[in-house]
């Protein structure tokens, strides 16, 4: 198994399906066109990264990352997304794939990151727990978010 980050100019499809597949099965309802656009957009950015798992020719992972500019930490950043195939979990795939992107984030400086586990999603794959081994806390934070409208 091998981890790649992918940039602009790369072919995006496996890694732009998988996250299809993704959202589709944790329910979101972000449409495939909008996912597409997104992953080329993300992938174009030096302040993101999008990194895939191979083996055998075949993408069995993904995962992306975005940094964001505080006062509080300075460079900050957020795992927006990070998925395995189900047949090839419990290989340490997502291990590598965290571990790719920790090495992303000490490269530029940042203080810290984050990742966001929904409650169904958290309660079906145990995530809020994978993620507490990996050293992930909460600190109370509530984070809200509004959707802006198009102008």
């Amino acid at each position: 198994m091998r981890i790649v980050r992918l940039k602009a100019g790369d072919d995006l499809t496996a890694a732009t399906a998988l996250l299809h597949r993704f959202f589709a099965e944790e329910g979101f309802t972000t449409d495939a066109a909008t996912i597409a656009a997104n992953v080329r957009t993300l992938a174009g950015h030096d302040t993101c990264a999008l990194f895939v798992a191979e083996a055998d020719g075949t993408t069995i992972g993904v995962t992306t990352v975005s940094l964001e500019f505080g006062v509080e930490f300075g460079w900050w950043a957020e795992m927006g997304d990070l998925y395995v195939l189900p047949e090839q979990r419990g290989k340490g795939i997502s291990l590598a794939l965290v571990g790719a992107v920790e090495e992303f984030l000490r490269q530029r400086g940042v203080a810290g990151y984050q990742v966001t586990v929904t409650p169904d999603a958290g309660a079906r794959h145990g995530l809020a727990d994978f993620y507490r081994r990996l050293g992930f806390g909460g600190e109370g934070r509530l984070i809200l978010t509004r959707l802006l409208p198009p102008a």
